[in-house]
């Protein structure tokens, strides 16, 4: 009887640690880890999506929100973001 009492608040932990894991497991695939690192003198960014609209730019091209990204520097260099 006593054992019967004890399993079901172990098998009550035991699946709690289970979807605690699982989550976090989750959230580690979804993140993005990115160079800590700006270009100097960006002026603006084009992605394809978007033409040849000018968009506010991002840091690096592992900040662009697509492959195919361009950023443009103020000293006329592109960076092609693949």
């Amino acid at each position: 009887m006593a054992s019967i009492k004890l399993a079901l608040p172990v098998a009550l932990l035991l699946c709690g640690f289970m979807l605690i894991g699982s989550i976090q497991i989750t959230e580690a695939k979804d993140t993005k880890f990115c160079p800590q690192f700006c270009y100097e003198g960006i002026e603006y960014m084009t992605c394809p999506s978007t033409g040849s609209k000018h968009l506010r730019p991002v840091c690096n091209c592992c900040l662009a929100s697509e492959k195919g990204c361009a950023i443009y520097l103020s000293s006329g260099q592109v960076v092609n973001c693949a």
